[in-house]
């Protein structure tokens, strides 16, 4: 996938090993202001979060093996993660993280447009799962034309379906 905007050139590779820390660091730009509240030393914190971290990665991994683990690059400097998974009928969005200094800039509108290529030319759907208070996600996914399928106590699950073509 190559999408070119007004910052630069957006693409995906896999994640390899030496991602790691990056991956950590992301993690911890999106999870950190939660925990800046909680009343605890920052060495508590990050142990934390590590944690957190080493869990969400497992847990991933074990529930979508088939999975794409893409890093998502800005030109050639990671800017992001994006789990993937994919399957004739559906696309998985697992999970998207940008840095924050590329948020709020079109970067992600323009990585969901990319994705949802695939599906539009097949008629298939996509789905994604966000936090109830990730507001600005929310906006995202409903500007792409998401819609509400279900909710839990923690998270919406939302659904996009191509449009289907006049007749």
């Amino acid at each position: 996938m190559l999408v070119t905007t007004r910052h630069g050139d957006l693409r995906t590779r896999p994640e390899i090993e030496a991602d790691a820390d990056f991956l950590f660091s992301l993690f911890e730009s999106v999870k950190g202001p939660e925990m800046a509240a909680m009343p605890a030393d920052e060495r508590t914190k990050r142990q934390l979060l590590s944690i957190q971290f080493r869990s969400m990665t497992q847990s991933y991994r074990a529930a979508f093996p088939g999975a794409r683990y893409d890093i998502v690059l800005l030109d050639s400097e990671p800017i992001g993660r994006l789990i993937l998974d994919l399957s004739p009928a559906r696309a998985h969005v697992v999970y998207v993280a940008l840095v924050p200094e590329m948020q709020n800039r079109g970067i992600g509108t323009a990585l969901m447009a990319a994705i949802l290529r695939e599906p539009r030319r097949h008629g298939a759907m996509c789905e994604a799962q966000v936090a109830i208070g990730n507001t600005p996600s929310l906006r995202l996914w409903k500007r792409l034309g998401f819609v509400e399928r279900g909710r839990s106590e923690t998270d919406i699950v939302l659904e996009w379906r191509a449009p289907v073509p006049p007749q």
